[in-house]
């Protein structure tokens, strides 16, 4: 056993900062020593208001590390390797569930979509702590020569590239809107722009990320704070709408002038949790029926049958994937009992926060 100090969810809201104990990895599983996490935003809405899956937890998925002890030795990974750790397991053993699906890459295994699966940061201890105990399998090796403030945007970055990777499944395309540019909107922008999208709008109610978007090169916003949404697109689209919208934000008010903003044929992409009931008007039902509208989910990433954390690792270290300036704050892993609170009541600006030992 390891102990590992680690930031620690008792219970809603009630954080401690202690040591864990960290099993001896199987043959199949390796410890990492963890270098740093990022805040995802669902880790601040389930520790402040909606709760995890059970208690205590040390949150904490978007992780880096070093490969501290494997179980056994193998021929892709050494002790001392540099990795990011991919969180979701998948415990499943029944072909029907994720292994016979018609998933994003052709027929065959979607572990991103499975039902019986064990989650780091969420139904297991995760990476607010000095050690984590991953499956081998789990652990992608980052380039020696990429920087680790880059590296740690693997996961959510992966998360963006999913969602590109479906809206472009059936169809190429040149206007796009993304509703709710917090990192995981800024990512898909730097996507867009690695994919030479030429017209991407921005729609949000924040400065600080409407500037992370414009650092990105991209003009066309729309504040809801001020703006007349309709007329703003009609602007940027010449009244023609928009090919794709990503929907990012969690706003039920969003997600219904995305799709009230689609053209013909339209995709709604829809990457965010609602925490709300939603009501789809006359308008919108009628606009799925006459226009043919898609509304499509994007669920987490996969690192098979095709490794898209291979695909953003290798656009990070080639500089093609644009990330300049999401880091606003680093933190030790013993001040998240008080940066969580405030992160939830947005008493300061932030855009991607890190935890770090």
């Amino acid at each position: 056993m390891i102990k590992s100090k680690s930031s620690i969810l008792k219970s809603l809201g009630k954080w401690n900062y202690d040591e864990i104990k960290i099993s001896e990895p199987n043959q199949d599983q390796a410890i990492v020593k963890i270098i740093s996490c990022g805040i995802c935003s669902t880790d601040i809405v389930r520790s402040m208001k909606t709760g995890f899956y059970l208690y205590p937890i040390v949150p904490g998925h978007e992780m880096i590390g070093n490969v501290y002890k494997l179980g056994e030795k193998n021929s892709f990974l050494k002790e001392g390797d540099k990795v990011c750790i991919y969180p979701l397991i998948t415990k499943c053993t029944d072909d029907y569930c994720c292994a016979q699906v018609h998933g994003l890459y052709g027929y065959g295994r979607a572990v991103n979509l499975c039902s019986d699966y064990d989650f780091l940061g969420s139904r297991s201890h995760g990476g607010y702590s000095e050690y984590v105990l991953s499956p081998i399998r789990n652990l992608v090796k980052i380039p020696k020569n990429l920087n680790d403030d880059l590296a740690v945007f693997t996961e959510p970055a992966s998360v963006a590239l999913h969602a590109y990777n479906v809206a472009k499944k059936d169809r190429q395309f040149d206007t796009v809107i993304i509703l709710g540019l917090g990192p995981i909107g800024i990512l898909l922008a730097s996507w867009c722009k690695l994919n030479k999208i030429k017209n991407v709008i921005g729609v949000d109610r924040n400065q600080n990320r409407f500037k992370n978007f414009k650092d990105l090169g991209f003009k066309n916003i729309i504040d809801t704070n001020k703006d007349d949404f309709s007329s703003k697109l009609n602007d940027y689209t010449s009244n023609k709408g928009v090919e794709i919208a990503f929907e990012c934000s969690g706003s039920v008010e969003l997600l219904n002038k995305g799709i009230l903003s689609l053209s013909k044929r339209g995709k709604i992409i829809v990457l965010s949790n609602q925490t709300k009931d939603i009501t789809l008007d006359q308008e919108i039902l009628n606009k799925f029926l006459r226009q043919e509208i898609r509304i499509v989910g994007s669920w987490s990433s996969v690192i098979e049958p095709h490794n898209e954390w291979l695909e953003t690792l290798d656009a990070l270290n080639s500089g093609k994937l644009s990330i300049k300036g999401l880091i606003s704050h680093k933190y030790k892993f013993s001040d998240a009992k008080n940066i969580f609170p405030d992160l939830f009541e947005k008493k300061f600006k932030y855009s991607k926060v890190l935890l770090q030992p």
